[in-house]
């Protein structure tokens, strides 16, 4: 990579961590193309070009004859339990959180080998294999969210769940067709720095902490039928969560 390259893409990665980081607020005018080439050092066309990077990642808008503006990114509210049921109204849970905003999600399957602690939870040994739904979920063309789900093969082999696109309602409207319909959840919390990997995949400029969700749903007779890893960025997210007292 030349120095100019390298410059450029200082340029790009320390704008964007402004961005996020709330720095540059919503709605707020971002430095004009003389001055970022001022401050990193760079041509004119260059820094025009990390603009047109940052405006094709959703990042920012450009106004004829006005500039460029940091795009509005309302957080995402996540609120549980009560989003655990949107399945029943044929809704994706996703749906619950974020409306009608434009969302994107990638999604691989593939049957691997039980990480422990999710055997425990599934109440098989450790390394049996299980089937893992790997997604990562994009929200107005921001990655927002990770999240592996696993379930015993025996159970969802056949079923929407083993394809990219499960069908109305998800993955619990499909075990509930079975017999298996999700009842009680329950969900550990617990904030850390992100791994490289999810750095990178999640676009997390540098210091933006993760939230990491395990959960694990269970059947009427107790037995759990899914559990889910969820690596959420930090700076996404508002978490609600509520109970009713009797």
């Amino acid at each position: 990579m030349s120095k100019r390259q390298s410059s450029s893409a200082a340029a790009m990665q320390t704008l964007r961590g402004r961005i996020i980081d709330g720095t540059y607020e919503p709605d707020s005018r971002l430095p004009s193309t003389t001055a970022i080439a001022a401050e990193f050092g760079i041509d004119r066309g260059s820094a025009s070009r990390v603009l047109a990077r940052l405006r094709e990642a959703g990042l920012i808008i450009t106004r004829p004859g006005s500039g460029s503006f940091v795009r509005s990114f309302k957080p995402i509210r996540r609120s549980f339990p009560g989003r655990m049921f949107s399945w029943r109204d044929g809704r994706a849970i996703q749906d619950a959180d974020t409306g009608h905003r434009p969302r994107a999600v990638d999604v691989v399957i593939s049957e691997v080998p039980a990480p422990s602690p999710i055997a425990e939870i599934l109440a098989v040994k450790a390394d049996a294999p299980v089937v893992m739904r790997s997604r990562r979920f994009l929200v107005e063309e921001r990655p927002v969210q990770l999240a592996r789900s696993y379930y015993l093969p025996d159970m969802v082999r056949g079923t929407g769940i083993v394809y990219t696109d499960t069908g109305p309602g998800g993955a619990y409207a499909r075990l509930a067709e079975i017999g298996h319909e999700p009842v009680e959840f329950t969900e550990t919390l617990r904030a850390r720095m992100p791994s490289p990997e999810e750095t990178d995949r999640l676009e997390l400029p540098g210091g933006t902490p993760v939230v990491v969700i395990l959960r694990a749903a269970y059947a009427a007779e107790g037995r759990c039928v899914e559990v889910t890893e969820m690596v959420l960025d930090g700076s996404a997210y508002e978490l609600e969560y509520s109970s009713v007292l009797s």
